[in-house]
């Protein structure tokens, strides 16, 4: 029930995971869509392994706005700062669509870390890879344009939501939250969407969008000026 194959808590070289002898102390989770996983300010029990669904990391701003850092899916660990900080959460968690996984506790986890040497090293590597990720966003917001920025979560959405058999990516966000994600207004993600459907790199309907060109959008993002 708890498996997960892309799940940190599971990863390793030899025949046996991690957890083997925590597996008892897992508990299953589910957040319906719209859900709290977890607000600011809160003091964590222990941490959220996702095994399926899509959640949204936001943080209130001085005028009361959520603003809207990133999308985290599949095989991705909630809570490690707070728990290993002993400290109040700084972010809020929300399920985009259904979310499902496993929770353990904060003293198992620590448990695990001071017992299992190559958890604590996969553990860094993961938050050093957390770390570059922030940085990249930093670098985009300053130095990509407008249109960058939204090909770039484009190129992320299979990612996070599901593929139709008709090849249109189930969107589960409004444009709104979509610009908020990227950090543009609306009206100029509706303009870059506008653009790239008439480039035929994507197609929309309604809140469903299909990737046509995956390549050339990414060459786009990364600053390549394409014909």
């Amino acid at each position: 029930m708890h498996e997960c194959s892309d799940c940190l808590l599971h990863k390793k070289k030899q025949k046996k995971s991690f957890v083997d002898s925590f597996y008892y102390e897992l508990r299953p989770f589910y957040f319906g869509k719209g859900e709290l996983i977890f607000s600011e300010k809160q003091s964590l029990k222990g941490i959220y392994c996702i095994r399926e669904g899509t959640c949204l990391i936001s943080k209130t701003s001085s005028n009361g706005r959520d603003q809207i850092i990133e999308l985290l899916s599949k095989g991705t660990l909630l809570g490690i700062r707070s728990v290993l900080c002993e400290d109040q959460t700084n972010l809020k968690a929300q399920a985009v669509v259904a979310v499902r996984g496993c929770f353990l506790s904060k003293n198992h986890f620590l448990k695990l870390l001071n017992e299992q040497s190559n958890f604590s090293l996969l553990l860094t590597k993961e938050l050093a890879k957390y770390v570059k990720r922030s940085d990249d966003k930093i670098v985009a917001m300053g130095q990509k344009n407008m249109h960058q920025r939204v090909a770039e979560i484009i190129i992320e959405l299979p990612m996070h939501f599901e593929t139709l058999s008709s090849g249109f990516i189930d969107v589960k966000l409004r444009r709104e939250d979509l610009a908020n994600l990227v950090g543009v207004a609306t009206e100029s993600l509706i303009r870059a969407f506008s653009y790239f459907q008439e480039k035929n790199w994507i197609q929309l309907k309604g809140k469903q969008l299909r990737i046509e060109a995956p390549n050339k959008l990414k060459q786009f993002s990364e600053g390549h000026i394409l014909k």
